[in-house]
């Protein structure tokens, strides 16, 4: 057994790091090689004899990249646990037999069993955000199931996709040593009002210095120099008549049912942590549903068409009423149309012509309009879809003719495509709608920004809607790259607002300027 491959020298050096201190947080950016600088470490834990078996906990959505990425570097045997409960058993046991385990999160919950009767001296989680969440039954588990292996790697290029308190639970699988109890941790680190709600974050200098060992932190502004040249741009979309129209109506109804929540809430209530946690609370339910039609409206006019359809059909169990009500008031005229999609079509189709080797990828956040886009797309080139909900093996399948046939250009992806998928062969990636969280749009954009890119230089493009949600939506999110760039990088003290708050959705709604 021995590593194949080259490294660069600041990958070396993590490499060396990982190897010596056995307990580390690799946060080296994401496109920087974090996959072969672990695999280059386990494999010398191998070679030495300090480690015989190896787990690698990652999204579904990498598994068979893990296995491609091992087979290229090593010679190392290995087992995907996927399938059937029925198939799964018969993979652990020749999991005896493997140096390398490759399982998601999810399967590993489910056979406990069987992982128990085995020894891993090495666990590894990629996308170590997945355990981002301290009371999530998922972090819980893989926390202490981690215990048991001497030598333990979380891989991320972003340890914060929303608030520092992420960098916390990571920290506890990595070594709980190093932060402490979470009550210290957060007098330390954290300034709260009188609701329980961050303020700022201060003695930043000190986390620094508190993680600089157990931690491999490599920024784009570090390796600049062997990444592609990132061009980045926003594309303001005008709206057309009736989507003005219906946009307007929308927005003003949402904005009343935010200002009675606020009244009973006040501004600071975090309306994502509480529609994620699924507690009651029918004014959050209503808003959560109309900032939902208000972002399908503005994407495509027939997303909202096609949710009020679903919900009328008693079958499909889908669908949304507020939808529904917007088609049945009249709100929503059959002349509203997609500007966005024409905009993005036309630059599409330019990028494609343009030269024969540009490649795209496109990130969407609703499922069906990316499947609009997909046959939207149809009469210029081929693509592929990437979805959440799809198989593991379907996904990787959809990457593979992307990465590999020179007719497919066209990689059309949910956010379940933004975790770790490498797809050095686009130079062109488009952000459809926008995610809320910085890390996630980090995620996205990362995809093209590699090491191992085969383009000088890569461009990134953002669509908004003009004078829309939208708009304000993306001068947030720089916003919340700054301050998660302070607070893991730059070791001062910062201050903002990493939830969407009631405050802040009123404050996007009344500046709207459709």
């Amino acid at each position: 057994m021995a590593f194949k491959g080259t490294l660069y020298p600041f990958q070396e050096e993590a490499k060396e790091r990982m190897v010596d201190r056995g307990q580390m947080l690799l946060a080296m950016v994401m496109g920087a090689g974090k996959t072969p600088t672990t695999l280059a470490a386990v494999e010398s834990l191998l070679d030495e004899g300090l480690a015989d078996r190896v787990l690698v906990v990652v999204p579904s959505s990498l598994k068979f990249q893990w296995m491609r990425e091992i087979q290229k570097f090593t010679t190392s045997r290995l087992v995907i646990i996927d399938g059937t409960p029925k198939q799964r058993p018969n993979l652990w046991r020749s999991a005896i037999h493997c140096q390398y385990t490759i399982v998601n999160p999810e399967l590993l919950i489910k056979d406990e069993k069987y992982f128990s009767s085995l020894r891993y001296d090495v666990f590894v989680i990629d996308e170590a955000t997945i355990i981002k969440s301290p009371s999530a039954k998922r972090s819980r588990l893989i926390k202490r199931l981690g215990k048991r292996s001497p030598y333990r790697f979380a891989l991320t290029g972003q340890p914060i996709e929303n608030r520092p308190e992420e960098l916390f639970s990571i920290m506890q699988f990595v070594d709980s040593s190093v932060l402490g109890k979470f009550d210290i941790f957060d007098r330390t680190f954290i300034v709260r009002d009188h609701f329980g709600k961050p303020q700022h974050y201060r003695n930043l200098k000190q986390l620094n210095t508190t993680m600089a060992d157990s931690m491999v932190r490599k920024t784009r502004a570090d390796i600049q120099d062997q990444l592609p040249q990132v061009i980045t741009q926003v594309v303001p979309v005008p709206f057309d008549y009736a989507g003005a129209t219906a946009y307007r109506a929308i927005a003003k109804d949402l904005l009343q049912q935010v200002q009675q929540a606020i009244s009973q809430s006040g501004r600071g209530f975090d309306l994502w942590a509480h529609y994620n946690s699924k507690k009651d609370g029918e004014a959050k339910g209503q808003i959560m549903a109309r900032l939902t039609i208000l972002r399908m409206l503005c994407d495509n006019a027939d997303l909202v068409r096609n949710s009020a359809r679903l919900y009328l059909d008693s079958a499909s169990n889908e669908g949304s009423a507020y939808a529904e009500s917007i088609m049945s008031l009249g709100l929503l005229p059959s002349s509203a149309g997609a500007p966005k999609l024409d905009a993005v079509l036309e630059y599409i189709k330019g990028v494609l012509d343009e030269d024969p080797t540009n490649k795209l990828v496109l990130f969407s956040f609703f499922k069906k309009n990316l499947r609009l886009i997909q046959e939207a797309t149809k009469g210029f080139t081929e693509s592929v879809l990437f979805m959440g909900g799809m198989p593991a093996d379907e996904r990787d399948r959809a990457k593979q003719r992307f990465s590999n046939e020179q007719g497919v250009r066209l990689f059309l992806s949910s956010d379940a495509g933004g975790y770790g998928v490498d797809l050095p062969q686009a130079n062109y990636l488009i952000s459809y709608d926008l995610p809320w969280s910085a890390g996630k749009l980090d995620q996205r954009e990362a995809r093209i920004i590699r090491l191992s890119s085969v383009h000088p230089h890569v461009t990134i493009t953002s669509f908004v809607m003009k004078g829309s949600i939208e708009e304000r939506q993306y001068e947030m999110l720089q916003q919340k790259r700054k301050i998660n760039e302070a607070f893991i990088d730059k070791g001062y003290d910062t201050q903002g607002n990493f939830q969407l708050t009631l405050g802040s959705l009123s404050d996007f709604l009344s500046k709207s300027e459709v």
